[in-house]
């Protein structure tokens, strides 16, 4: 599964992208993955359109040193981020909605088009 992966770097001060790519068996174990890549516990889902979410560590601003972004959404919804941001699809079921593989043309369109804005580091939890 590929994931779209927006990160700031410190030690550069910019921001930056790339593809992760991630193996798995089973929803748990993609579950797991996407934990570890977060560095988080848990974490929140927000719709970037109807195809695409950003998934983000559900404690991001509880952690003294994270990145603070504000990322506008395709409907013009307006998020503050803590932390690293992951880009997946939406893959629609009966049941859930599940994460799927980020394509190549989703991968262009948010080079091009996501509107994000760098805000500071989280200097102190809320």
């Amino acid at each position: 599964m590929k994931i779209y992966e927006v990160s700031f770097n410190s030690n550069t001060f910019k921001l930056e992208a790339n593809v992760v790519n991630i193996n798995y068996n089973t929803l748990d174990e993609q579950y797991e993955k996407l934990l570890y890549i977060l560095n988080s516990e848990g974490l929140d889902v927000l719709d970037y359109n109807d195809e695409i979410a950003i998934l983000v560590d559900d404690r991001g601003f509880e952690k003294v040193g994270n990145p603070i972004f504000e990322v506008k959404s395709e409907d013009d919804l307006v998020f503050v981020l803590a932390g690293k941001l992951l880009f997946v699809r939406n893959i629609y079921n009966e049941e859930s909605t599940d994460f799927g593989s980020i394509k190549s043309e989703d991968i262009f369109n948010l080079r091009n088009y996501l509107d994000i804005k760098f805000k500071g580091i989280l200097k102190q939890t809320l």
